[in-house]
């Protein structure tokens, strides 16, 4: 008789997973205002600077028009900004026991990053849905198939943050991680094709950057990995960034939260 032992195996590595904890951390981070203005305005102000006014938001690049096109950069960098800030809060939580406590209890370590994960997920949507709403109020164009496709797969890629966002704070345990993670986050949007189109070298480095494959994969429904300079980004390098990043981070999530944990 063969036995299966991969769902035991997955079963053992979430032990202790509880989507009441889930829901009640979700309700805990949205009780935080001022961080959730910042999430909530800073891409938008973005999208309007650079995409709604500008002259260029009516030129076609593949199936939508520039502004289409910068809205979801934007988007995409706000929601991987709202996973990495939330996850990051682990921070706080080490500082305050919390983490400690929580080993005490049958919720493994893999068990809480995916805990986290969700949470920073769930608040990851707001921006992409906000962007949705004011770029449709702008002059965005895209067919709606494209559009949504774009906007879900870059709320599936931001999901790679949240492991990096809780690495960072469970390494750093104080305040000071959520400063780093947006410091960090702006040079990674920059080196990665968000907030700048790349070319030639440049183009050739952004795809080892984190953010890149994130962008490139939420960007390939509008222009079939079409860059703005006429260079062709494959689909299978977009993918092959994301899972090689989300490998690192994950690693790097659970050891530090086992490290910050740990008994002197």
């Amino acid at each position: 008789m063969t036995t299966l032992t991969t769902p035991a195996a997955t079963t053992r590595a979430l032990r202790g997973f509880s989507p009441t904890y889930v829901r009640l951390d979700v309700r805990r981070v949205l009780r935080n205002r001022r961080a959730m203005i910042f999430t909530l305005a800073m891409p938008t102000l973005l999208y309007i600077v650079f995409g709604a006014t500008q002259k260029y938001g009516s030129d076609m690049i593949g199936h939508a028009n520039t502004a289409a096109y910068v809205m979801v950069h934007m988007a995409v960098y706000g929601s991987i900004l709202a996973t990495t800030t939330n996850a990051a809060s682990v921070a706080l939580e080490q500082r305050d026991g919390w983490t400690r406590t929580l080993r005490l209890t049958p919720l493994s370590p893999l068990a809480y990053v995916a805990s986290k994960a969700m949470v920073a997920m769930s608040i990851a949507a707001l921006p992409l849905l906000l962007l949705s709403i004011v770029g449709a109020f702008t002059g965005a164009r895209a067919p709606v198939a494209i559009w949504v496709g774009s906007i879900l797969l870059g709320w599936l890629g931001s999901s790679v943050f949240a492991a990096f966002g809780m690495a960072i704070g469970s390494a750093l345990k104080s305040e000071a991680a959520m400063q780093v993670s947006g410091g960090v986050l702006t040079l990674l949007a920059f080196g990665g094709n968000v907030f700048v189109p790349l070319q030639g070298a440049m183009l050739t480095f952004s795809m080892f950057t984190p953010m890149f494959g994130i962008n490139a994969l939420a960007n390939y429904p509008m222009t079939g990995g079409d860059t703005v300079y006429g260079e062709h980004i494959p689909l299978w390098v977009a993918v092959a960034n994301i899972g090689v990043w989300a490998a690192i981070f994950t690693a790097a999530a659970v050891f530090f939260y086992r490290r910050g944990t740990e008994r002197q």
